[in-house]
């Protein structure tokens, strides 16, 4: 992860003559570089990996922290929101969190000023990921690709290790079974959409143009060729949600049936133990 956000770095500010890790660096280095030093992990959710904090200092000859400020914003632009492979493949984003005041090292005989992110990073999950394949689920999804083409990809469940951009990832959040009447329920599931665009205003329209189709139709089809579909109903959206970790759009899915066993079974495990 390091080594990825160290060559993003070259690549996009030249004006770096390198970007070293804490031990690499010296009073000898060659300004302007920068130093990229690693933090704690914290779990996040399945759906979305784990948070690591990163920093990056920008580190300039004792002129002005003008130079500072360049230099600052050219990393921030290199880095945010930019998809990034490791070696291995897997793919996380960064945010920007701000930086701290301005410092000046005597000893290095620099200015610099230190730059945090926060790295959402994706990871294979074991046992207990949200649900990954389930009818209703593969429906509105195979509704959503249809919606927006072959230039966006559609997940279920999880970001998968690969993620591109463009890209909307839904998943069941909750889900209900209330009787109607002898034999008849009516099962309610809960949907989040996570829309990932190329750029902050594609995805902004992208989540505007999910909204409006969503509310436009009463019912989207589970079935077609046996007339089943899933009525619409709750829908909510926060356009300013994160769209890796927390989603923008809330639905709810319903529909009446018969028995409970057509849709699957609602529990995946009972325990029991004898007294």
């Amino acid at each position: 992860m390091r080594n990825a956000i160290r060559n993003r770095i070259i690549e996009a500010v030249p004006s770096l003559t390198d970007v070293f890790e804490p031990h690499a660096a010296s009073k000898d280095s060659v300004k302007p570089y920068a130093v990229v030093l690693q933090g704690d992990d914290d779990n996040e959710s399945p759906w979305a990996g784990f948070r690591r904090i990163i920093e990056v200092w920008p580190y300039v000859s004792r002129t002005s922290f003008e130079a500072v400020d360049d230099i600052e914003q050219e990393i921030a632009a290199a880095l945010v929101a930019e998809p990034l492979v490791t070696e291995a493949g897997e793919v996380f984003t960064c945010s920007y969190m701000g930086s701290s005041q301005d410092t000046v090292d005597e000893d290095w005989d620099a200015i610099t000023r230190g730059m945090q992110f926060a790295v959402m990073a994706l990871q294979p999950m074991g046992a207990g990921v949200p649900v990954t394949s389930d009818p209703w689920l593969n429906a509105l999804a195979s509704w959503t690709e249809t919606l927006f083409g072959r230039e966006w990809s559609v997940y279920k469940g999880v970001w998968p290790v690969g993620y591109t951009r463009s890209s909307i990832m839904w998943r069941i959040t909750d889900m209900e079974a209330k009787p109607l009447g002898v034999g008849i329920f009516q099962i309610t599931k809960r949907f989040t959409a996570h829309v990932l665009g190329p750029d902050g205003n594609q995805e902004h329209y992208s989540v505007l143009k999910l909204i409006e189709a969503i509310g436009s139709v009463p019912k989207i089809p589970l079935d077609l060729l046996d007339r089943r579909y899933m009525t619409v109903a709750d829908l909510k959206a926060n356009t300013e949600a994160d769209a890796i970790k927390e989603g923008q759009i809330t639905i709810s899915l319903s529909r009446k049936v018969q028995k409970l066993t057509d849709e699957g079974p609602l529990m995946a495990e009972v325990n029991y133990k004898r007294i």
